[in-house]
């Protein structure tokens, strides 16, 4: 008889966080500039996201066209500049953060690592950082929210810029770097 309220016991504590979670899939659409042609290309972007409670973890896959893959890529060696490949890669945007659902309204926060895939490993592969803000509303089992993401090359200059936002004297600066790195998305989410 323990052993059976011991098993239902454990049964009961695993059941109920999943009680509490959500799975999300989406797809989005996010304006990126091209420095080739100097026009802007929409790209198409892939969600999966998990809520529980408050905690928010999300992964988001960009489809990167090739000019901004030889523009992300590229670099100074010395005197000389080395242009990147020029590939389509995928821009991959792993978060964690919280999300408030206030329905029908949703809104979220996070804070993430970023990597750029590209197409046959030709190059990238550094981790970056990035910050995501988002709105939303959710009609049932689906919603569309906007966000905007700013993407840092690494984590030492998101901390650093986070840190200017607590202070009176630096806040301004702070906000200029976010916004000026802001990239809307507008995005389609079912929830399971």
């Amino acid at each position: 008889m323990k052993k059976l309220l011991v098993l239902a016991a454990l049964l009961l504590a695993l059941a109920v966080p999943a009680a509490f979670a959500e799975v999300e899939l989406g797809i989005s659409a996010t304006p990126v500039p091209n420095d080739y042609t100097g026009e802007t290309d929409m790209v198409t972007g892939f969600h999966v996201g998990y809520n529980w409670g408050v905690l928010y973890l999300s992964w988001d896959a960009l489809a990167m066209p090739a000019g901004f893959v030889s523009t992300q890529t590229s670099s100074w060696n010395g005197d000389m500049y080395v242009s990147g490949p020029y590939a389509p890669g995928f821009l991959n945007l792993y978060d964690v953060g919280l999300l408030i659902p206030l329905r029908p309204f949703i809104l979220y926060a996070e804070v993430g690592t970023n990597n750029l895939y590209v197409y046959h490993n030709l190059a990238g592969g550094s981790f970056g950082a990035n910050l995501r803000l988002g709105a939303g509303l959710r009609f049932g089992f689906w919603g569309v929210n906007l966000s905007g993401t700013a993407v840092f090359g690494d984590f030492v200059t998101l901390t650093d810029t986070l840190k200017k936002l607590a202070s009176p004297e630096t806040s301004n600066e702070a906000i200029s770097a976010i916004t000026e790195r802001l990239v809307p998305s507008i995005n389609l989410t079912f929830y399971f």
